[in-house]
């Protein structure tokens, strides 16, 4: 029988058992259609909000599963119930699918600001508001925004238990996030206390990271909180309770949270019963009003930091007398939960450090955290009064081993966990093969961005830097719709960049801009492969036509840094290759491939893309221009770069070969050329490649496109330094910054994204899967079967259904299964060549070639 699911709204996910947020007022609304028997023929939508229907589109007679709303204006904080149904080409009607959803903008806010009257470094802020019912309550809802994060009780009950680290970190000074709430059922008729904590978060001035820097960014300052908070009675009147002076603060047990150095938990100065109505408030004070940080107030649409997977120990050993060191056999970015002894007394203090790795005693390697201290403390108050259990709340570390002190008695693996947390955007997706090796690769892949995911896609977990680059973002935006639904984090991701866009059109290396340069390096396409990833993966155009003048922005500065279309700076380029390939022992910078080769080769790959947004968003004439000066820029570049004798490109390293090919920069009769360079030049240095962050992931691509399949399987399959292989054979659970097994306080972090991009070669080369059209209208399923693979499988979860890819070898035949949703079209390379089909299971088999 015909049934809707994945609905989505504004092109993120909505859920059956819970609620989503949204800022449009006229959202758009997609679906994807499981059927048996026949394909859809017809939808109906209906939003219905407490007993009125706002919107009734009837039966609209059409296959498209894509709708814009069309109702009465929404209600902010007012539940809104969507309703779809379905018909099918035979007349079957689905049963109706439900999900809530509140419109959350307040335009103008209502709220001030509100703070401490003397702030206190990194200390939590409790403040509170008692205030009266004066009905019975319908219903009611919260506007809340307290940075850096905030965690909000009313009555004694926190919301929201499983939610860290919101809202989500912005450019303060331009944007400023906050969560909407629905809270009915908890607010009673009479006496209700609100209590909400601050922590200082990304607010914080004084951040470790910014040492490097020696700059405090604009987006810092003080710990502060503005609210808003609906009441609708029974009776029907509506009431409004506002941050304003009649709101109170004091400080409690968390003394101390610093997102890099730690939390210290006093259990002797907690407020117990601080959110209970009629309890006492002897040491709060009156709030101070206070300036708000300058940025426009904005729904917060993204996903939050959820608690995820909990780790056991696996290992405990005391490595010194009363020290202890905790192995939970993954690296991951959260906090430990620890029971605390009956037998605690008062001012005794646990102590838990974070790290990776360890040093050669068995004791935490500490020095590659630089300035972070990742440490936090709970300081009990004795006597038996102590919690059961403990763990930070407005922190997180990167950390795949703990060292505990001050325990008091031997501590067993069962009093200490590991929780992981990350913005709630995991899918079922998945990935698997016939080689253990590449399985675990592409384990160690998802693993490392589940830990690098924290309202901003950051470059590592653990160290004193936790920030968005967008240089290791280029090729890493290419991977993670794979892996995760970007349906809301990646127009976050581009509004993060417009945020810090100068007049200039220049843009910075990280956004948030908490450090690196500005301008950024010309490498940082990501800011457009942001909005186009978006586009293709969930439809959204939306997100090109909001960004679409700042993309044209960044990439006229890039032309006016530029001589006879060579751009003339770079900093990172091919970033952080094998040692023996880069500048220096320890550096990162490219010694086989020049940074100007690098940037050229995206201001050509920025302007391409942009004659094709031009063209989504109409703008044929403007796409035209684009594709004049693209081939301008292509001119140039050959003039500088190309050899057409030899094939070389630039220096003839495995980089520019590689980047020049995936750009489709160089004549087509030359390509092949170009490649048999690369490959050459590769099995010439047994394969120990020279490639970094950027192009690894293009070397992967092009030796699988222009014949070199096999050498391509090589490169992943090694175990031999340089390898992702070397790496898993030092236990790594997550990928490498780099491909070195070093201690120092470098470069060299055990969580870190950028090579990861190589998953994407999993799915869309080994899997095949690659979309064709927006929101994946038509997919491209193209598998390359390595002679030493027997099995690939594959699942995508997209807007319109999973798409599964399965092939095997077996008893002398190669035997593909490909499930597509419907609503699909999927050009198929079947073992007996290309077809076209539609949604639903399909099956080829054919007899294997001999190749002996």
């Amino acid at each position: 029988m015909i049934k809707a699911n994945r609905i989505r709204l504004e092109y993120g996910r909505t859920y059956e058992d819970g609620y989503c947020v949204i800022e449009s007022k006229k959202p758009v609304i997609t679906w994807a259609v499981d059927s048996c028997k026949a394909p859809q023929a017809a939808y109906r939508l209906r939003v219905i909000c407490g007993e009125r229907i706002l919107w009734d589109t009837n039966w609209v007679e059409t296959d498209e599963q894509k709708a814009v709303y069309g109702g009465e204006a929404f209600i902010p904080g007012e539940e809104n119930v969507l309703v779809l149904e379905l018909k099918d080409s035979l007349g079957n009607v689905s049963p109706p699918e439900k999900r809530r959803f509140y419109y959350g903008t307040l335009d103008p806010w209502p709220a001030q600001w509100i703070g401490e009257v003397q702030p206190q470094e990194d200390k939590v802020i409790y403040f509170s508001r008692t205030f009266e019912a004066k009905d019975e309550v319908e219903t009611a809802c919260l506007f809340v925004c307290g940075i850096g994060y905030h965690s909000v009780s009313i009555n004694g009950r926190q919301l929201e238990p499983s939610v860290y680290m919101n809202p989500a970190f912005s450019e303060y000074e331009k944007r400023c996030y906050y969560s909407v709430i629905p809270v009915k059922g908890m607010i009673q008729k009479g006496e209700n206390r609100i209590g909400v904590q601050v922590a200082a978060g990304w607010r914080s001035p004084y951040n470790v990271c910014y040492k490097h820097s020696k700059r405090i960014p604009e987006y810092a300052g003080i710990s502060q909180l503005t609210a808003a908070l609906k009441i609708r009675y029974r009776n029907g009147e509506e009431e409004w309770l506002y941050t304003d002076e009649n709101w109170r603060y004091q400080y409690g047990g968390i003394t101390y949270s610093n997102i890099f150095m730690g939390e210290t938990y006093d259990a002797s100065m907690e407020i117990h019963d601080w959110t209970i109505p009629g309890s006492p408030e002897e040491n709060a004070m009156p709030v101070k009003i206070v300036d708000g940080p300058g940025g426009k107030m904005a729904v917060q649409t993204l996903e939050p930091v959820r608690a995820q997977e909990v780790y056991p120990a696996i290992a405990v050993s005391q490595v010194k007398d009363g020290v202890y060191v905790v192995d939970f056999g993954q690296n991951i970015a959260g906090v430990c939960r620890i029971r605390i002894p009956r037998t605690m007394k008062a001012g005794q203090t646990i102590t838990i450090s974070h790290m990776e790795f360890l040093d050669d005693d068995g004791t935490l390697y500490l020095p590659n955290l630089r300035y972070a201290a990742c440490t936090d403390r709970y300081i009990a108050i004795g006597d038996g009064k102590d919690m059961e259990y403990w763990q930070p709340k407005f922190t997180y570390h990167g950390f795949r081993y703990a060292q505990i002190t001050g325990y008091g008695e031997p501590l067993t693996k069962e009093d200490i966990c590991a929780v992981s947390l990350y913005t709630d955007i995991a899918t079922r997706s998945y990935f698997r093969c016939g080689n253990a090796l590449v399985n675990a690769i592409q384990k160690n892949v998802v693993q490392t961005e589940k830990a690098n995911i924290h309202s901003i896609l950051t470059d590592c977990p653990q160290r004193d830097e936790r920030m968005g680059w967008m240089n290791d973002a280029t090729v890493r935006f290419e991977e993670t719709p794979y892996n995760f639904d970007i349906g809301r984090i990646f127009p976050k991701v581009v509004r993060d960049i417009l945020d810090v866009q100068a007049e200039d059109g220049s843009i910075t290396c990280t956004a948030p801009f908490a450090f690196g340069s500005r301008p950024a390096d010309p490498v940082c396409s990501s800011f457009l492969i942001a909005a186009w990833e978006a586009y293709m993966h969930t439809g959204n155009a939306d997100i090109i036509a909001e960004g679409y003048e700042g993309f044209k922005a960044w990439n006229a500065f890039l032309e006016s840094r530029s001589e006879n279309h060579i751009v003339q700076y770079s900093y990172y380029g091919d970033w952080a290759s094998p040692a023996y390939a880069c500048i220096g022992e320890d550096g990162a910078v490219s010694s086989e491939t020049p940074g100007i080769f690098m940037s050229t080769g995206y201001y050509y790959f920025n302007t391409k893309l942009l004659a094709r947004m031009a063209d989504v968003l109409g703008k044929h004439e403007e796409g035209r221009k684009f594709r004049r000066k693209a081939e301008c820029i292509r001119r140039a570049f050959l003039s500088k770069w190309w050899n057409p004798e030899t094939g070389e490109v630039g220096t003839g390293s495995q980089a520019c070969q590689a980047f020049a090919l995936w750009l489709g920069i160089l004549p087509e009769e030359g390509r092949q050329k170009a490649a048999d360079v690369l490959r050459n030049d590769l099995v010439n240095r047994n394969y120990r490649f020279t490639t970094g962050n950027l192009c690894t992931r293009y070397l992967m691509d092009v030796l699988t496109e222009y014949g070199y399949l096999e050498d391509a399987w090589k490169l992943i399959t090694r175990e031999e330094y340089p390898s992702f292989g070397f790496m898993i054979q030092q236990e790594a659970t997550t990928v490498w910054e780099r491909f070195e097994l070093k201690k120092n306080p470098g470069m060299n972090s055990h969580n870190h994204p950028m090579y990861g991009a190589v998953g994407y070669w999993f799915y869309a080369y080994l899997a095949g899967i690659k979309p064709l059209e927006a929101g994946y209208r038509r997919v491209s399923i193209r598998p390359y079967m390595p002679e030493n693979l027997m099995s690939v499988q594959a699942t995508l979860e997209t807007v319109r259904g999973d798409i599964t890819v399965r092939w095997v070898k077996r008893f002398g035949r190669i035997h593909l299964y490909v499930t597509i949703p419907f609503g699909v079209v999927a050009e198929v390379m079947t073992p007996d060549g290309m077809q076209i089909v539609e949604g639903g299971f399909h099956y080829w088999s054919k007899e294997m070639e001999c190749t002996g």
